[in-house]
C-alpha cells in the first residue's frame, strides 16, 4: 500500500506537533508545503526534521490539484482556516486542522457541511488529549475510583510572548476563548467524559492595547452534560521568567474523592477518603495525529475526534457570544 500523500498548508500555530507523529511513520509522507495567503511566512515550518526537502508551492490549490493529496494540514490566521478546509474539503482531502475550526457559527456549519458532504474526517489540533498528565486523569476518572464529578476547574495561563499584529483584529483572532480557552474546555471533556448544555463568560484586555482583540484573561462558567458544572480561567500573564510557556491544570471534585493534573510539572494526583494524595505513574504521551493518519490508512479501531473538534468550537463560539452579551448562552 502506497504510504498516504500529506500536504502543509499554513505558517502559524501547531502543525509542528503533526510533523512530530509524522516522524519515523512508513504510512504517510509530506509531499507538499504551501502559504495559506500570498506572503505569508512559512518558514518556522519548512525547518522541520520532516520538511527537508519537501516541495514548496506559491499556491496551496495549485499544490492540492498538482498533488492530490490524502490529507491537508492547515494551521495559519485564525479566519482563514474555516475557508481552506472548505477548500480542501471539497476536493476531497481528509482535514487536520488549527482550532477553532471557525470564528462564527454561520462559518462553522458551512465547514461541518463541506466536510459531512465529501466524506471526509477532520480532526483539530487539540493536542492536549495527548499529554501523559491528562491520560492518567482520564483513566482514574473512568475506572470510578472518584465517583462521578460534580465541579471541575481547568486552566491555561500563557505567556504574552510575542502576538502576530493580526491577532489584535477581531474578524482574524476571533478572541483568546476559542484560541486558549479551547484546550480546557477540551481537556474537561476529555478527562470526564462529559458535554456541555450552558455557560457563562467573561473576558478582557487588562494591558495589551496594541492587540485591542487580543484579550489577556477570560473566565467560564459551564454546566456540565450531568448537571455538575465547570469553571476555565485563561490568562496571558504566565511570567516570562516560568520554566515552561503554560500552566495546564485540571481538578476534578467527585463524589468520591479528587483529581488533579498538572502540565507545568507533569504530575497527576488523586485523593480520597481516609489516604493521602497519591503521585500516580504517567503513561506515554500519546500521538493522535498518528492514529488519525493511520485511522485515514484504514484502521477503523482508532478515534477521529471528528465530533468533539466541533463540539468544541460551537461552546467556545457560545462562550464568546456571551461575553459579549453579558448573559447565559445555551449550548
Amino acid at each position: 500500500m502506497n504510504p498516504l500523500k500529506v500536504v502543509s498548508i499554513g505558517g502559524f500555530g501547531h502543525s509542528g506537533l503533526v510533523f512530530n507523529d509524522m516522524l519515523g511513520m512508513s504510512e504517510a509522507k509530506l509531499v507538499g508545503l504551501a502559504p495559506a495567503f500570498e506572503g505569508e511566512d512559512i518558514s518556522f515550518f519548512a525547518g522541520h526534521e520532516l520538511c527537508q526537502e519537501v516541495p514548496v508551492y506559491d499556491d496551496y490549490l495549485n499544490m492540492i490539484d498538482e498533488v492530490d493529496p490524502d490529507v491537508a494540514v492547515i494551521s495559519t490566521r485564525l479566519d482563514i482556516i474555516p475557508l481552506i478546509i472548505i477548500a480542501a474539503a471539497n476536493r476531497g482531502c481528509h482535514i487536520i486542522a488549527e482550532k477553532p475550526l471557525a470564528l462564527d457559527f454561520k462559518i462553522l456549519a458551512k465547514v461541518r457541511e463541506a466536510v459531512e458532504a465529501n466524506g471526509t474526517k477532520l480532526t483539530a489540533m487539540l493536542s492536549m488529549r495527548s499529554e501523559p498528565q491528562f491520560i492518567a486523569a482520564k483513566e482514574l476518572y473512568d475506572c470510578g475510583l472518584i465517583g462521578e464529578a460534580v465541579l471541575v476547574n481547568g486552566r491555561k495561563s500563557y505567556k504574552w510572548g510575542s502576538r502576530s499584529e493580526w491577532m489584535g483584529e477581531k474578524d482574524n483572532y476571533g478572541g483568546t476563548i476559542g484560541w486558549v480557552g479551547i484546550h480546557a474546555v477540551d481537556f474537561i471533556n476529555f478527562v470526564t467524559g462529559l458535554g456541555f448544555s450552558k455557560v457563562s463568560a467573561m473576558k478582557g484586555n487588562f494591558s495589551h492595547p496594541e492587540r485591542p482583540a487580543c484579550d489577556d484573561n477570560c473566565a467560564m462558567l459551564l454546566e456540565l452534560s450531568n448537571g455538575a458544572h465547570a469553571t476555565v480561567s485563561v490568562d496571558l500573564y504566565r511570567p516570562g521568567s516560568a520554566t515552561t510557556w503554560g500552566d495546564d491544570w485540571i481538578r476534578v471534585v467527585g463524589t468520591k474523592g479528587v483529581i488533579e493534573a498538572r502540565g507545568s510539572d507533569m504530575t497527576c494526583t488523586v485523593l480520597v477518603d481516609r489516604e493521602e494524595p497519591v503521585f500516580v505513574e504517567l503513561p506515554q504521551k500519546s500521538k493522535m495525529f498518528r492514529e488519525f493518519l493511520l485511522a485515514v490508512a484504514g484502521d477503523e479501531s482508532l478515534e477521529i475526534h471528528q465530533e468533539e473538534s466541533f463540539m468544541l468550537t460551537h461552546v467556545c463560539l457560545c462562550g464568546r457570544e456571551s461575553a459579549e452579551q453579558e448573559t447565559f448562552v445555551e449550548i
